[in-house]
C-alpha cells in the first residue's frame, strides 16, 4: 500500500469520526433550543406580570414552561448565559473591580464625584473657585506630614 492510499484510509476515518461528533453533538444541542424557546416565554411572563399585564391564565403558562424546562434539562444542560449583557474581558471575572492604575469613568452630570481612595491626595480645586473659609470656633487640619519644618530643638533659640 503506498502513502497515498494510507492517507486516503487515514482521511475517510477522520471524516467518518466527524460526522459521527456532529451527530452526536446535533442531538445535544436539541434540548438547549428547545429550552431557549421555554426560557424566553418564561421572561415574557415576568414582563407582562412586572408591568401589570398578566395573562389571564399567568400560573398555568408558568407551571408548563417549569416542567417542560425540568424535562429538557434532565436531557441534557440547558443554555443558561444571559445573551443581552457583554461577555467579560478575557482573563477578567464578572463583577470584578478595575485593576490598579485604570481610570474610572467618570460620575453622571449632577451626581458627586466618589471619594479618593484610601492613602491619596484629594485633587485640587477647580481653576477659578475658592476655598470655603472654616468655620467659626473649628480649629484647622494640621498640616500634612513633611509640609512644615520641625521646630528647633529647645535651648537653641
Amino acid at each position: 500500500m503506498g502513502f497515498l492510499d494510507k492517507a486516503k484510509v487515514l482521511a475517510d476515518q477522520a471524516i467518518a469520526k466527524a460526522d459521527e461528533a456532529m451527530n452526536s453533538a446535533t442531538t445535544g444541542a436539541a434540548p438547549s433550543k428547545q429550552g431557549d424557546a421555554y426560557l424566553r416565554d418564561l421572561g415574557v411572563l415576568a414582563y407582562l406580570e412586572s408591568t401589570g399585564r398578566p395573562p389571564a391564565d399567568i400560573a398555568e403558562q408558568r407551571e408548563r414552561c417549569m416542567t417542560a424546562l425540568g424535562q429538557l434539562e434532565a436531557q441534557g444542560p440547558l443554555n443558561l448565559a444571559m445573551g443581552s449583557l457583554a461577555p467579560p474581558a478575557p482573563g477578567v471575572a464578572a463583577g470584578a473591580p478595575p485593576a490598579p492604575g485604570t481610570v474610572s469613568p467618570p460620575p453622571p452630570p449632577g451626581a458627586a464625584a466618589p471619594p479618593p481612595p484610601p492613602g491619596s491626595v484629594a485633587p485640587p480645586p477647580a481653576p477659578g473657585t475658592v476655598p470655603a473659609p472654616p468655620a467659626p470656633g473649628t480649629v484647622p487640619a494640621p498640616p500634612p506630614p513633611g509640609s512644615v519644618a520641625p521646630p528647633p530643638p529647645p535651648g537653641t533659640v
